[in-house]
């Protein structure tokens, strides 16, 4: 057997598994379709206005300001809701900035901590004592909401099995480059695609941000994680294997996306790292238990699980290339259009899914864009995420990136610029 007739076996081997996650795409595609027509609307009541405290976890982050301001503008009783700027700053400039900013408003509070145990999570438990409310809403600095946001999210929870609400994002510095396009795009298939699915059969994730908690429900489960890199993810699976309901809810609130590769990378080998952890760490719950029903199984096994699909690329493309240098360029089908075409279709389910996206969100002319992007960014991030992948499943007590003490990073706001003095 020759080295190309290897590459060949080995490419069509690890094209097993492309194929399948294509073909779970276009499932995903036409079951999105389906839900969309069966969702009817829900109901609301102007009068149900509960107390609520809006957490914005900050760190390094002026631009945390400007989310503050916005939140002060929101259309709900002032009296029924607090807002408490959770800083973990280290830049003395910053925290200055958010404790006066806290000074010139009676409904705004400033907690900082003196160490970042934990980090994002750390630092939500350890201002849990200080909430008002019966539900809290988190954005993160970056987000801008809109008036209306917090008179929406809320209309949920008047069912009392109700404990998360999320709303979708939107972006304020999507088209900067390719990069953030990609990003966006990737938020977008998330939002527009997946989250609906999860709606119906009740596995909406809480993003960590521009979504509501149920307090009791949060302190239910043990509070926040502060062991885990994607927190949101690790609270989502334990609120939900408590039997309460998760919606999700389309209310655009406008952030930012990252713009440089390498902030971008970082940010998704964290979601990488921190989602396959999520479900070892609760794989008995997920797969076993009677908690959670089929569909629930397969759309948060899906969610955890969904970057194993990066391996598989990276060997495919690989071997692939092996077989075509060692002599065997027929592995392509270049001298078979229909092999080619072939090969093309069984292996596009993402691209029909992206494209489904585009239609919903009406940006279908950014398709072209997207496309490079997938055949640009997205190898980058098969790598990376295939690195995250190993780790997280060998090495899930040492840090992701060898720069850091801990696998958690904080993705930088380019709105800090703005603010800073």
């Amino acid at each position: 057997m020759t080295v190309a007739d290897i590459s060949i076996w080995l490419y069509n081997l690890a094209l097993i598994p492309v194929v399948a996650f294509s073909v779970l795409f276009i499932i995903l595609v036409g079951t999105n379709l389906l839900v969309d027509r069966k969702s009817p609307a829900r109901k609301t009541d102007p009068t149900f206005t509960p107390r609520v405290t809006i957490q914005i976890p900050s760190f390094n982050d002026p631009v945390a300001e400007r989310c503050v301001l916005a939140c002060l503008e929101l259309d709900y009783p002032k009296d029924l809701f607090d807002i408490m700027i959770v800083d973990d700053s280290t830049d003395v400039s910053t925290q200055k900035r958010l404790k006066g900013l806290a000074k010139k408003h009676d409904r705004v509070s400033y907690v900082h901590r003196v160490n970042r145990e934990g980090y994002k999570p750390g630092a939500l438990r350890d201002a849990m004592h200080l909430v008002r409310g019966e539900f809290i809403v988190i954005f993160d600095a970056d987000f801008v909401p809109k008036k209306e946001f917090l008179r929406e999210i809320v209309q949920p929870f008047k069912d009392e099995k109700v404990a998360i609400v999320q709303g979708r994002q939107a972006f304020l510095n999507k088209d900067v480059n390719l990069v953030s396009r990609f990003a966006a795009y990737l938020l977008m298939v998330h939002h527009y695609i997946y989250m609906p699915i999860n709606d119906h059969v009740n596995a909406v994730f809480f993003c960590g941000t521009a979504g509501a908690l149920r307090k009791s429900a949060i302190e239910e489960v043990g509070g926040w994680n502060a062991a885990s890199v994607t927190e949101d993810s690790d609270l989502s699976v334990k609120i939900l294997a408590k039997g309460y309901r998760a919606l999700y809810i389309p209310i655009d609130t406008p952030s930012e996306v990252p713009v440089t590769l390498e902030n971008f990378i970082k940010q998704q080998m964290r979601w990488s790292f921190g989602n396959v952890r999520v479900f070892f760490d609760h794989t008995k719950d997920i797969l076993f238990s009677r908690k959670f029903s089929f569909g629930q199984r397969a759309m948060i096994s899906f969610f955890t699980l969904g970057n194993f699909l990066a391996p598989a690329v990276i060997l495919m493309t690989i071997f692939g290339f092996m077989g075509w240098f060692f002599g065997a360029p027929e592995l392509f089908g270049w001298q078979d259009i229909g092999i080619f075409a072939f090969k093309i279709i069984i292996t596009a389910g993402f691209l029909v899914l992206a494209l489904v996206m585009l239609l919903k969100a009406k940006r279908v002319r950014e398709f072209p864009t997207l496309l490079l992007a997938a055949v640009s960014v997205s190898l980058i991030l098969a790598v990376v995420n295939t690195y995250a992948i190993y780790r997280a499943v060998f090495h899930p007590q040492k840090p992701l990136f060898s720069s850091q003490k801990n696998s958690w990073i904080c993705t930088p706001k380019s709105g800090n610029e703005e603010f800073h003095a």
